[in-house]
């Protein structure tokens, strides 16, 4: 009986479900574009890189036109230049920052331009932004902060905006001051968790009265987040998730304890110069901030991964053991699947599912470089109708979502964030959920994964779904609100054989 049911509801999902999000097993968003922003982007043409200023304006423009991420951007740029790794570091820092802190940044600008935003080209605009942005949050000299971005617009050929951005960043420059305080307010920017930077006018709304538009402006938030979280988190627990959202993420490393210790690889990471701290969890390290992570001592032995502490609750939590028979079914880059066979002594069976080639090539070059053999990458279509058969003992599914807990990981995803898009998210979610409930045998354990920290795919979901699906309970589950580490939500949840 609750395998016909499923069956139904399943069918009913798939034909809900809009084309946008016909990528089930697939972390990737849906793309949009701003038409105005394109035709300004392809205007400039930006395709000879050289410096990291000048990647980061057109990897900013690009994410305006076609709201990719980052990381895709600059990967595919990477075949137009070659710059250092000093100067492409540049660019990951200045356009990851202005993206996490660009409604802050247009708050600053705006308190200091006379003339309507819409007055201002969309390119110079951008290059305003990353002008600010170094003055306001980066280690950049003011001089050196407004030389190099009017050099910028000399280089783009855009001289006629020199005078009017050097006069704006001027501006900008003597709006601040050296002074700092630990509490928010109207003349203070926040810069890390209880420290405020002050400036010399009241530029953000009132933190007392106004506490939607204040985290709003004062954290880069849409005003949909932030009125979400204001609306049912504490003050301590709304300023630390503000906090960690602009903060530049901390790389977490969890240790492959099949191979070596976390002293091994700590002692070998501090030889190499590497600042590493104790992480949340026994096997995971927190390290500096490294250029290349794949030179770093460890990497080719298979000694770690990289993978943030709230991420490795979902493996723990479903606990598998030896023998058991596993399947992920969002399993690409590999962390949750490699993490489950090192915690099964690399003596379970887990078919690691994605239904992307490129993205499931990532799992078998993990399984390669952390020399496990329990893990079976299997390539499946975008609709789940061809997961592997046979009952498995659990599932993992660490589904798509809005991404709400790691804004400071994926600064993008503050802005991607749409409020009409949750129902069409969470049928998304309720649609893997019971696949993965079809196919694990009775009494056995689903653990579903987010790293979104909204109510829609986290515990309501859950609860509407064991309240409507005979046979699905949910034994356990966990939120993690951000800060220290990234936001998640967890559920252990079974097949009841009755």
């Amino acid at each position: 009986m609750a395998m016909a049911i499923c069956e139904i509801v399943l069918s009913a999902v798939n034909r809900k479900l809009p084309q946008k999000f016909q990528m089930p097993y697939s972390n990737r968003s849906p793309r949009r574009k701003r038409p105005d922003a394109a035709v300004a982007a392809e205007s400039l043409a930006l395709d000879n890189f050289t410096n990291g200023r000048m990647l980061a304006w057109h990897a900013v423009q690009q994410f305006d036109a076609t709201g990719r991420f980052l990381a895709e951007i600059l990967s595919d740029a990477d075949m137009s230049h070659k710059l250092s790794p000093q100067e492409r570091g540049l660019a990951v820092d200045l356009c990851s920052g202005v993206i996490r802190r660009r409604r802050t940044v247009d708050t600053i600008l705006e308190s200091q331009i006379s003339r309507p935003r819409s007055n201002v080209e969309s390119d110079l605009w951008t290059l305003l932004q990353l002008g600010t942005y170094q003055l306001v949050f980066s280690r950049t000299p003011d001089h050196a902060a407004v030389d190099t971005i009017v050099e910028l617009a000399k280089t783009a050929g855009q001289g006629r905006w020199c005078g009017f951005a050097n006069g704006v960043l001027r501006n900008v420059a003597r709006l601040l001051t050296e002074d700092y305080t630990n509490e928010p307010s109207t003349d203070s920017i926040p810069i890390s968790e209880h420290s405020y930077r002050k400036v010399n006018k009241e530029i953000l709304p009132n933190p007392s009265t106004d506490t939607v538009d204040y985290i709003g402006n004062a954290f880069s938030l849409p005003r949909s987040l932030s009125r979400r979280w204001a609306g049912r988190m504490t003050r301590a627990e709304l300023f630390k998730a503000c906090f960690h959202s602009i903060d530049v993420p901390v790389t977490v490393l969890r240790v492959n304890r099949l191979v070596t210790t976390v002293s091994t690889v700590q002692s070998a990471l501090e030889e190499a110069g590497v600042v590493v701290k104790p992480g949340e969890n026994d096997w995971s390290l927190r390290i500096s901030h490294a250029s290349k992570l794949t030179g770093l001592p460890g990497y080719n032995e298979g000694w770690w991964s990289v993978q943030d502490d709230s991420a490795m609750h979902a493996a723990e939590l479903l606990a598998p053991v030896t023998g058991e028979k596993i399947i992920d079914l969002c399993a690409a880059p590999g962390g949750k699947s490699t993490q489950m066979a090192e915690l099964s002594g690399d003596k379970a069976h887990i078919v690691a599912c994605d239904v992307s080639e490129s993205r499931l090539q990532r799992i078998f070059e993990s399984v390669e470089r952390l020399k496990l053999t329990s893990i079976e990458p299997r390539l499946i279509d975008r609709y789940g109708s061809d997961v592997p058969e046979g009952e498995f003992d659990a599932a993992l599914v660490d589904v798509p979502c809005s991404n709400t807990g790691v804004l400071s990981r994926r600064p993008e995803a503050r802005w991607r964030f749409r409020e009409d898009e949750m129902n069409e998210l969470a049928l998304l979610q309720t649609r893997l959920l019971l696949t993965a409930f079809n196919a694990i045998r009775p009494g056995g354990r689903i653990v579903y994964s987010t790293c979104s920290i909204e109510p829609e795919e986290t515990n309501l979901l859950i609860g509407q779904l064991t309240q409507t699906v005979p046979g699905l309970k949910c034994l356990k589950h966990q939120l993690q609100l951000p800060g220290p580490s990234d936001g998640a939500f967890q559920a252990l949840l079974t097949k009841n054989c009755s």
